[in-house]
């Protein structure tokens, strides 16, 4: 029921940010449909669990030694440590069709630059895609 109550206030900001009311009406829709869904799912609840230290939207900075030093920031959508193991979730929203773990391969190259923004921690790093609109945690194994 809150997050529904917030439909307005979504609205409102999308068409802030440029949307035609249309559009503003229909994202507000989708986030909440989205956000329903990520509570209702045991892996959305055990992603977005308060935890000591976690962070979301973590903007991360590492800067390059080479001849001109040059910062590359990364945004690291969710990112805890439980039970010894650094955990790195990136969102999507969107609903693939086929299989999840085999469009959940796509993205590792992402995670495993922010995996290694974290290397120094001596912490095993595991990475995840999750899927909000299917509330599902697809784990994508590291390489090798």
């Amino acid at each position: 029921a809150r997050i529904g109550g917030l439909r307005s206030a979504m609205e409102t900001w999308l068409a802030q940010q440029g949307c035609g009311d249309r559009d503003a009406a229909l994202g507000a829709e989708r986030v909440v449909a989205i956000m329903a869904t990520t509570l209702a799912s045991d892996d959305g609840r055990w992603v977005l669990r308060a935890r000591a230290g976690a962070a979301s939207e973590l903007a991360l900075a590492k800067v390059s030694h080479g001849d001109t030093p040059t910062p590359a920031t990364s945004i690291v959508d969710r990112t805890f440590v439980e039970h010894g193991t650094r955990w790195i979730i990136d969102y999507k929203t969107a609903r693939p069709e086929g299989d999840l773990a085999t469009h959940a391969v796509g993205y590792r190259p992402q995670l495993e630059r922010y995996a290694a923004l974290f290397g120094d921690e001596g912490l095993t790093v595991r990475t995840a895609i999750f899927y909000a609109a299917l509330g599902t945690l697809v784990e994508i194994s590291r390489e090798p």
